[in-house]
């Protein structure tokens, strides 16, 4: 019989938890607010919590790696630039707080470098690839040139395509390739993916209908990748369908503690939050499982 060992459920901050707390309870709301997302504060903020961050990654014009969500700068932005037809130097000039409020005023958008100059010891950084394989050299270039490796550093994209060069590259980095569930009727689900368009930057969404676990697990499998990283929407029969084949899921974004403990003791790895603190102190009580690692 395998040996079964036991270890807790990693919490990671989404974005650095660049977002407040939905519907603040009053033991909150004396919180001051978050950090504008994807900002160095944010980070430094995700980490002193949670000792694992996420961020978003796109290639600007001019080829290099920078840490922002969308394609567009407008919503977090002063202004409102397309991020991969934009220079470093135009996109450092944005102002990337004060649409969070006065308190941030001033905030650059980080490159991908500059989160890793200061990462602390021993934490973690799950990075989110928002371009195709295209962004994988520089990508990787960056990680490098701080010298970050497998221990700090985990890749996940919804691209198939990216995921898998990262894999290709560097066997050894943990790749987890994000999906999506969305319900379209009680009990009717879809699931959502992405490959590369043509330019090996932009992306086309792949929806299957009806869900079908074993051409999604083999996708993982065919690439070697280390596990699924899903959304907490998902179907009820997912984790089971996951244990009997043997694959390793986290999931993203649970901000509430009673999904959060409902997740974990489904068998989620790991659990991404705008909440970190709070998923923390809700899987610390000693009542609740620790997801099992098969030896």
């Amino acid at each position: 019989m395998a040996a079964t060992q036991t270890r807790s459920v990693e919490i990671v901050a989404h974005r650095g938890t660049g977002k407040d707390a939905p519907n603040p309870t009053p033991l909150q709301s004396h919180r001051p607010a978050a950090p504008p997302e994807n900002t160095v504060p944010a980070f430094q903020w995700g980490w002193a919590r949670a000792g694992a961050c996420e961020l978003d990654v796109h290639l600007t014009g001019d080829g290099q790696v920078i840490v922002i969500h969308d394609s567009t700068t407008g919503r977090t932005c002063d202004r409102d630039l397309v991020v991969g037809q934009t220079s470093l130097a135009d996109l450092h000039r944005l102002d990337a707080g004060i649409k969070k409020g006065p308190l941030w005023k001033g905030l650059r958008l980080p490159t991908l470098r500059e989160v890793l100059d200061v990462m602390p010891e021993k934490s973690r950084l799950y990075v989110e690839m928002k371009n195709g394989p295209g962004i994988v050299a520089p990508l990787l270039a960056d990680v490098d040139a701080a010298g970050k490796g497998p221990d700090q550093i985990v890749f996940i994209s919804f691209s198939i395509d990216s995921i898998s060069a990262v894999k290709r590259a560097r066997p050894e980095l943990t790749c987890y390739w994000i999906l999506v569930f969305v319900e379209l009727a009680p009990g009717v689900w879809r699931a959502g993916y992405d490959r590369t368009a043509s330019d090996n930057l932009t992306f086309q969404t792949i929806w299957q209908q009806p869900v079908d676990y074993a051409e999604l697990i083999a996708l993982a499998r065919n690439a070697e990748l280390d596990g699924l990283n899903v959304s907490c929407q998902q179907p009820d029969d997912f984790a089971a369908a996951m244990r009997a084949a043997g694959m390793p899921w986290g999931t993203w974004t649970a901000d509430d503690a009673d999904v959060a403990v409902r997740l974990a003791n489904k068998g989620a790895i790991q659990i991404t939050s705008n909440c970190p603190d709070d998923i923390w102190g809700a899987l610390s009580y000693p009542s609740i499982p620790r997801w099992p690692i098969v030896s």
